[in-house]
């Protein structure tokens, strides 16, 4: 896929020159004019799954506690509470968590996300930071505090939605994935786990995103990875980080690719380009909040302020918005 030549530019002129990059790029969002979106009400009548989303957030930055902040005030004029949350990976910087016992757990997650409203579970995805500590610490984290569901480095669950349906998530642990050898049981669960499943709803999540319009290029090694299995098997939605913008971009083989790595705030931000790949691309904090039924998939992107500044839905069995 040949992206448009205005984004190669970009992407060329910072890894040419890193130096000249600003630590607080421009937010396309702030210049590019925002499509018109509609939301949907919610129905008393309907069951809906929602859940917060964002990643590469554990720095304990001021920014980050702002972030933590502008998803209390989402949560608190939600139509229902989250009934958990996603994390899409590297949950402690620089070099993950030492240990299930590492005093980075209370400084950056138990009491920047001490908030009443975060009192859920928590189900997180690991990212290449992680690595860098303790994989089996994050694990084990899960005995010690009830919030972090974290049984594997790969896993699945679902939630109930009406008529009987479901929605079933992919925890996939994409780091091993983007290695020169394949990591191969991890790929022959996920394509046993999907072709499983009889969810109404798929959506996988990881840390690494495979299409990013931000400073790195698209993984390729990812799109032709995952890319066949996640047509074969009819995925909706692929959620991811690593990059550290939020972004949806246009439809590709029928799946939705998110990025939606804002979570540590703008001094963690990376430089963001809205293409004609794009539906919406911003930078400079924030995250995403899904709210799933049976027949739609809304998709909001919310900003430090923890307004939504752009929205799509997915309706089941129709491409495109709403």
């Amino acid at each position: 896929m040949i992206r448009d030549s205005a984004f190669t530019l970009c992407v060329a002129l910072a890894l040419v020159a890193p130096a000249c990059a600003s630590p607080r790029p421009e937010d396309p969002a702030a210049t590019h004019p925002i499509p018109r979106f509609e939301i949907p009400p919610a129905k008393k009548d309907v069951t809906y799954v929602r859940t917060l989303v964002f990643g590469d957030w554990g720095s304990g930055t001021k920014s980050q506690k702002q972030t933590a902040a502008a998803m209390v005030l989402r949560i608190k004029r939600s139509d229902g509470p989250p009934n958990f949350v996603l994390t899409t990976g590297d949950n402690f910087y620089p070099s993950g968590a030492k240990s299930a016992d590492d005093p980075i757990w209370k400084a950056y997650y138990e009491k920047i996300y001490a908030a009443k409203e975060f009192d859920v579970p928590w189900r997180p995805t690991l990212g290449n930071h992680d690595y860098k500590g303790s994989i089996q610490g994050q694990i084990d984290y899960s005995k010690k505090n009830k919030r972090w569901d974290l049984p594997a480095r790969y896993y699945s669950f679902s939630e109930k939605l009406d008529g009987g349906h479901t929605v079933e998530f992919f925890a996939i642990d994409t780091t091993p994935l983007g290695w020169r050898k394949e990591d191969t049981k991890q790929l022959a669960w996920l394509v046993s786990a999907l072709a499983k499943s009889k969810a109404r709803w798929k959506v996988v999540f990881g840390h690494n995103p495979m299409y990013s319009h931000s400073k790195r290029p698209y993984n390729r090694t990812l799109i032709r990875r995952l890319g066949p299995i996640f047509k074969r098997h009819k995925v909706d939605l692929y959620l991811a980080g690593h990059d550290h913008v939020l972004e949806l971009t246009k439809p590709i083989e029928g799946v939705h690719y998110v990025v939606s790595g804002a979570g540590g705030g703008p001094m963690k931000a990376y430089p963001a380009y809205w293409t004609d790949k794009s539906y919406y691309a911003a930078t400079r904090g924030g995250f995403a909040w899904l709210r799933i039924s049976k027949d739609e998939l809304v998709i909001e992107f919310c900003r430090m302020k923890g307004e939504t500044q752009f929205a799509h839905v997915l309706i089941k069995g129709r491409s495109g918005a709403f």
